[in-house]
């Protein structure tokens, strides 16, 4: 893989599986195992869908911009959106009681079970950036986030 690959999109979630698919393959390439590459996509279509849906608030007009960067044993997702963006800091826990049945809300905390660290900045008029990494260990196996969701055929 070259070490950086970037990629700038207008805000439509018709993208979403697209840069899934890229995350999750970008990842293989790198050496993750399937599992941890999947895990991998999921984190980064979570936090696309975050940036198109609250940080550009669906405004196909504004971009979002997604960097994928190799750096000595670190695979590191860059998510930007052009928007207002969001409040990460006040997201309700999807585990508790009067949240199991939502629909929505899961995507921050499925970043960050399935990648080492997840780090939300307000970039000063133009919008947020979410880095999402996972660190690779020589051994093949990467740290944390073992747990798969499996993705339904059809």
């Amino acid at each position: 893989m070259d070490r950086n690959v970037k990629l700038r999109l207008e805000s439509r979630i018709g993208y979403v599986d697209l840069v899934h698919e890229m995350a999750e393959g970008l990842a293989r390439r790198m050496g993750f195992a399937k599992s941890m590459a999947l895990n991998i996509g999921l984190a980064v279509r979570e936090a696309v869908i975050n940036a198109i849906k609250h940080g550009n608030g669906m405004d196909a007009s504004k971009e979002i911009e997604v960097t994928f960067e190799q750096d000595d044993g670190l695979f590191r997702v860059r998510v930007r959106d052009e928007g207002s963006g969001f409040d990460w800091a006040h997201t309700s826990n999807p585990l508790e009681r009067e949240n199991i049945f939502r629909t929505s809300g899961r995507g921050i905390f499925f970043m960050k079970h399935f990648v080492d660290r997840v780090q939300f900045q307000r970039r000063r008029g133009k919008g947020t950036e979410v880095v999402l990494e996972k660190r690779f260990e020589q051994s093949g196996r990467a740290r944390r986030g073992g747990e798969v969701i499996k993705r339904r055929k059809g």
